[in-house]
């Protein structure tokens, strides 16, 4: 996993927690920062979000990251394109997201082993219940934050994570986009999808600014045809939306189709495709631009707390520039009230 050398060298020389409470502060900033997740978010349907999910994780765990694979979609096309029986799944991570979040959230109950490195916690249609006025999750307190909890919970065994979340913008997305330290935005180039491209950017920008947390946002060109019209809409995308849009092009192979159906990433099904060569390539150039974040905490107003002290001396540990990753708040309120 990734981790900032220079607060692990400054905790080495000085010692800063003093209380059980400070250490779980110091704890909790080290989780924020440990595990990358992707929320792969568009509310249109048929743009390539499962494609992307499951291939973008089906890469990771090859070259050896250990991925988690979470399915925020009541659809469960995740457990359909990697060969799980939907009859088989007894818990799904909506069952996770309300349980109990400590040591006794077992992870074994809830994931399936795809393959090697490469961890799936599936969906099914009972997340839909979750919606619902009067759900389990719509009456607990931090319904906003239920699966950023797990995450945390369970951030100690993975170094990839990728959410694929439900074509609409509601908890369930909500809850994907507070987990999520990146968010990746498959938009096909096709006419309408560039049409709706830019109120969907402005959507995402609501919620983000809703979180109140930095989330960078990228946009990648999906289901691409070779045709002038499709290479026309897809210079208007870059124009557009640059510096977002990513370099690379997830191009429509109909080997895509063939994986799905058989229940394989693509990786698997077809070694050696252009198929796989498109996301092999989506894969490098998402690491080559990655810098893990410094353990940089916001801290809210409030004066003579030792959690906001301990939060400040923490925010020294680094002097350049670089992305609030959480908030300390002196007698913490909760907004999920205003979703």
């Amino acid at each position: 996993m990734h981790c900032n050398s220079n607060y692990n060298s400054h905790r080495s020389r000085k010692h800063l927690a003093t209380s059980d409470k400070e250490r779980s502060v110091l704890n909790w900033c080290q989780e924020r920062i440990s595990l990358r997740t992707f929320a792969i978010v568009n509310q249109k349907g048929g743009c390539g979000k499962t494609t992307t999910s499951i291939n973008l994780a089906a890469v990771y765990a090859r070259r050896g990251l250990r991925t988690l694979l979470v399915d925020m979609d009541p659809q469960a096309h995740c457990a359909a394109g990697l060969g799980v029986p939907e009859e088989q799944i007894e818990h799904n991570i909506g069952d996770a997201m309300v349980a109990r979040h400590d040591e006794t959230l077992d992870k074994e109950l809830y994931l399936w082993e795809i393959t090697r490195n490469l961890h799936l916690a599936p969906s099914t249609m009972m997340l839909t219940a979750l919606e619902a006025p009067g759900s389990v999750l719509q009456n607990m307190p931090d319904r906003d934050r239920r699966l950023e909890g797990v995450l945390k919970l369970w951030s100690k065994d993975f170094d990839r994570c990728v959410i694929d979340c439900p074509p609409n913008i509601g908890l369930l997305t909500y809850n994907a986009l507070r987990g999520a330290t990146e968010a990746l935005i498959p938009v096909e180039t096709g006419y309408f999808s560039l049409r709706g491209a830019r109120r969907q950017r402005k959507t995402i920008d609501a919620l983000i600014a809703r979180i109140g947390k930095p989330l960078a946002c990228r946009i990648i060109p999906s289901i691409h045809r070779p045709s002038p019209l499709a290479r026309t809409l897809l210079q208007r995308l870059r124009e557009s939306f640059a510096p977002e849009v990513a370099p690379i092009v997830i191009r429509d192979h109909e080997t895509l189709r063939e994986a799905a159906s058989f229940g394989q990433p693509v990786c698997e099904f077809a070694p050696g495709s252009e198929a796989e060569r498109d996301f092999e390539d989506l894969v490098q150039w998402l690491e080559d631009i990655y810098t893990p974040p410094a353990p940089i905490v916001e801290v809210a107003s409030g004066h003579g707390s030792r959690a906001a002290e301990l939060a400040l001396r923490v925010a020294s540990f680094s002097k350049q520039q670089s992305p609030v990753i959480g908030r300390i708040t002196p007698q913490e309120g909760n907004d999920a009230s205003k979703f």
